[in-house]
């Protein structure tokens, strides 16, 4: 039975090891919560003893520090993410060994060998009682231990990191212990060598076994009227330890389930052998997180997201004896990421410092005998003038949890003019956007744009000569300031 168990525990830490390989790492490192970057957005999310992770359903978009807070004793976790794109002493020396807690050279020669072997029986006996008691107190602080960390593990909570270390003080000498206990302890019933058959129980006992060895005390009429005491009170304590008795397979068991959990200890830093300074030195509080930085890498014009799910083993069913792998508990998708394509395109409004001038002929004073005459002129001149403009923007950082955000953008604005401007044109601006809630983008840089001009090389306010009835205009592109306000659509 023993060895089933031996082998089972063997398992589950050969599991534990592999599912944890990568979180142990990240627990060495998350001593000072450095997995993530600084200033990177938080988002919590908390495990309950059921496996359950609260408040699900959030998305966000990155980058983000997703944090995952649970009970690392009773959880092993396994924390994955999907990208989607889209566009004691043993029967031997009790017989034939010294008692527990004897001296060498401290026995009374005065005793014949059979008082001798009571007294090393009994003592035996009672140091596998205290063992019984020691395992199975050992078992429910390790169970208590679990829930009082699940209470304080949640939004607004203190991890209870002293707690924690004050419990496993108290606990590195059971666990020792557990360890020291032979793996082979045998039964009371059972000769030497041997071990329980598969059924359980067994019939007699065996005439070289504890129990066979006080029966026969027992049926010494002379050496049990002067040792009734002590015999009866061995056979009442080894009675507990036959093949199959309860109290015999409860230590088995709960020997396994403390060295099993030593392990678990381990996983966090705590050994049986580390002092209280090394001890007050770990970081638990960091150790029971589980952190992982989602960036958005998209390239050329990609939306993505990314869901995040968890895989939990629940260990703490071992704590009834249940030494299998345990089954795992799936939290899907509790968590999504969202990555936005960083091109963008907004519609507005921008102002030119290009000038924007009508030409016509206009009826002038000056001519003989207080009569008119004909001269270039104006009929609009405006040095900053308004255009109907489209722009797309590539974005190139992001601050303050995507509020503002810096691109490089480039669009084309449309210069509705008359044919005395020289006809409509199209117009380009080129620059730096900031943007503000991805809604709202401002952006200044240069302008290309049409200027206007008198065809001919006549300025305005010349003359126009009698053969000349309408304005030509000439227009070219020349560089300027802009800016624009824009918007995305709704």
């Amino acid at each position: 039975m023993e060895s089933s168990v031996r082998n089972k525990v063997v398992r589950r830490i050969v599991l534990a090891a592999i599912i944890l390989a990568p979180l142990s790492l990240n627990a060495k490192l998350a001593k000072s919560n450095q997995v993530c970057g600084a200033g990177i957005p938080m988002q919590d999310f908390y495990v309950n003893r059921n496996g359950d992770i609260t408040d699900t359903g959030r998305s966000s978009e990155g980058p983000v520090c997703v944090q995952i807070h649970y009970n690392r004793l009773r959880f092993n976790l396994a924390l994955n993410f999907q990208t989607t794109y889209g566009k004691g002493v043993d029967l031997t020396s009790a017989l034939t060994g010294q008692a527990a807690g004897a001296q060498p050279g401290g026995g009374d020669v005065s005793l014949s060998a059979d008082e001798i072997k009571l007294k090393k029986i009994l003592g035996w006996l009672r140091s596998l009682d205290a063992d019984a008691n020691t395992m199975r107190n050992g078992v429910t602080t390790i169970s208590n231990l679990l829930d009082f960390i699940d209470a304080n593990i949640g939004a607004g909570k203190e991890f209870p990191a002293q707690p924690l270390a004050s419990s496993y003080k108290s606990l590195k000498p059971v666990l020792m212990r557990a360890q020291a206990r032979p793996e082979d302890a045998l039964p009371t019933d059972l000769s030497p060598g041997s071990s329980c058959p598969s059924s359980g129980s067994v019939g007699t006992p065996a005439p070289d076994s504890i129990i066979g060895i006080l029966q026969a005390f027992k049926a010494n009429g002379g050496f049990y009227s002067t040792h009734q005491e002590d015999v009866d009170a061995a056979l009442t304590i080894a009675a507990k330890y036959r093949c199959g008795v309860q109290t015999e397979t409860d230590l088995a068991k709960n020997t396994a389930i403390l060295r099993f959990w030593d392990s678990r200890f381990q996983q966090i830093g705590m050994r049986t052998d580390i002092t209280d300074i090394e001890l007050s030195h770990v970081a638990t509080a960091q150790i029971f997180i589980e952190s992982a930085q989602l960036n958005c890498n998209n390239i050329f014009n990609q939306s993505s997201t990314t869901t995040a799910s968890i895989t939990g083993y629940d260990e703490s069913q071992s704590l009834s004896g249940n030494l299998a792998i345990p089954n795992p508990h799936q939290n899907q998708n509790f968590f999504s990421l969202t990555c936005a394509s960083p091109f963008s395109l907004t519609a507005g409004i921008e102002f030119s410092t290009i000038p924007s001038r009508e030409f016509a002929i206009v009826k002038s004073a000056g001519g003989a005998n207080n009569t008119s005459i004909n001269k270039f002129g104006l009929t609009s001149d405006s040095s900053i003038h308004p255009l109907p403009i489209a722009l797309a923007h590539v974005r190139l950082k992001e601050f303050m949890d995507h509020r503002f955000a810096l691109h490089g953008s480039a669009g084309a604005s449309g210069n509705i003019q008359g044919q005395n401007s020289g006809g409509s044109s199209a117009e380009f601006l080129v620059g730096p956007s900031l943007s503000f809630f991805r809604t709202m983008y401002f952006t200044t840089g240069v302008h290309i744009g049409t200027e206007s001009k008198l065809a001919g090389g006549f300025k305005v306010r010349d003359t126009v000569p009698s053969d000349i009835s309408s304005v030509q205009v000439t227009k070219s592109y020349t560089a300027g300031f802009g800016f624009a306000i824009t918007f995305t659509k709704p």
